[in-house]
């Protein structure tokens, strides 16, 4: 029996960000699982080649790892993923297992952030990344990648878990609704003076830089504050918050112990 971990993420090519975020990520499973090899695959291919452009880094996908692992006899391979919602990102990973299903005696693939089962666990991770002691006068904005995928579901479900302890939030997105704009009639009809802006997103790196938190009047951050309304942002990602990346070596336990 030869066992392997691959860490699939979707990738950053900002080397801080990904030191910050997804190695934490990483280095979490491994300090779990030290007594398995673990092998890093990133799921856009924009990424890779950016990071082989700039940095002459050879990062996998997950055919190209599973090849890999397959020439290297590796006979169980368990993936661990740290994406939010099972999406396209995410059906890559599965595509690439099911490719690969025969070549192996075992391999499975564990759960994402989000999904059907979430529930207080989640909502108890997401509450420990913001801030939960609110006045009434004050809202937090979480924003998601979102996604034409079915998947965008999964983002209104969890906003309206949240909201049982945490009435005065919202999750709006990047693409896909609700946008900013669709909540801003809101956010000036309850008075809000002050919003605490946080990326809902594994790695703070361009979208927060830029579509969330910069001074561009594009922004999620300068389309709020142009009502008057203060804006505190909060430059940071799910990978550094420690009960998220508990969750995501917990996810891995799911499929390596049953």
């Amino acid at each position: 029996m030869k066992k392997a971990i691959v860490i699939a993420s979707f990738g950053c090519s900002i080397k801080d960000s990904r030191e910050r975020y997804i190695e934490t990520i990483e280095n979490a499973v491994k300090d779990t699982y030290k007594d398995i090899e673990c092998f890093r695959v990133f799921t856009s291919e924009i990424i890779r080649k950016k990071m082989k452009r700039e940095e002459n880094l050879d990062i996998h996908n997950m055919k190209s790892c599973l090849q890999k692992l397959k020439e290297e006899n590796y006979t169980h391979v368990y993936v661990s993923v740290t994406h939010v919602i099972p999406g396209f990102e995410y059906e890559k990973v599965l595509m690439a297992v099911n490719e690969y299903k025969d070549s192996f005696e075992e391999i499975k693939t564990a759960r994402t952030f989000l999904d059907e089962h979430m529930g207080e666990v989640e909502v108890n991770v997401i509450k420990s990344y913001i801030n939960t002691d609110l006045k009434d006068d004050e809202a937090v904005v979480l924003v998601g990648h979102g996604t034409e995928h079915d998947s965008h579901k999964y983002y209104e479900q969890i906003e309206r878990l949240l909201k049982m302890d945490v009435n005065n939030l919202y999750i709006v997105n990047i693409e896909g609704s609700p946008y900013i704009d669709d909540v801003m009639d809101e956010l000036k009809e309850k008075k809000y003076k002050n919003v605490h802006l946080y990326p809902f997103l594994i790695v703070s790196g361009d979208h927060a830089l830029n579509d969330i938190g910069s001074d561009d009047k594009n922004s999620i951050q300068s389309k709020i504050a142009v009502n008057g309304i203060n804006v505190k942002m909060f430059f940071t990602g799910l990978g550094e918050n420690e009960n998220a990346v508990n969750l995501f070596v917990d996810r891995l336990n799911e499929v390596l112990t049953v």
